[in-house]
């Protein structure tokens, strides 16, 4: 099982990396596959292993249900990397002299290739805005979604060993 999931990071590490093919093509490579590819392929082990254990325990390892939970998973992983907003936020009313008690998140990540030219923390130029946050959520959910599909495909068509254990 954990050959499949590599095997899969590595498919959705490529995904990732197609999406920013805006930039020069070694950047892409260097930068983008093998950096953020590390950080899948370590989250797909960390998170998308026990999942997938847990769909064969329950005996509905079907393709669907691989690309249900991954897609799910990469969508809230998003959605909890990239808030914008580390607290509930009161907009003052026009004129009253109230101050805005918004506090911007200066560390939300965002992995939106819609609207930002390079993955990683928002940063202050220009802080993150909803548009980041909806994308880096559709994002997380396309590239969990490929990491799902081709961890059924690589687990589904692995060699099974020949060995029969109740052979002479």
């Amino acid at each position: 099982m954990p050959k499949s999931m590599f095997k899969a990071s590595l498919a959705a590490s490529a995904i990732f990396a197609i999406a920013w093919f805006r930039m020069p093509p070694t950047t892409m490579v260097v930068r983008i596959f093998i950096s953020y590819g590390i950080l899948i392929a370590i989250l797909s082990m960390l998170i998308g292993l026990p999942i997938a254990s847990l769909i064969e325990r329950l005996k509905i390892g079907r393709w669907w249900s691989y690309l249900t939970f991954a897609a799910a998973t990469g969508a809230l992983l998003g959605a909890l990397s990239s808030h914008p907003i580390l607290e509930s936020c009161a907009r003052p009313v026009a004129g009253s002299g109230e101050q805005d008690t918004c506090i911007e998140n200066p560390f939300a990540l965002t992995f939106s290739p819609w609207t930002r030219s390079q993955p990683g923390f928002a940063g202050e130029n220009p802080p993150i805005q909803w548009g980041d946050y909806i994308g880096t959520i559709a994002f997380g959910a396309v590239v969990g979604g490929v990491l799902g599909i081709s961890f059924w495909f690589f687990y589904r068509w692995r060699p099974r060993s020949k060995i029969d254990v109740n052979d002479p």
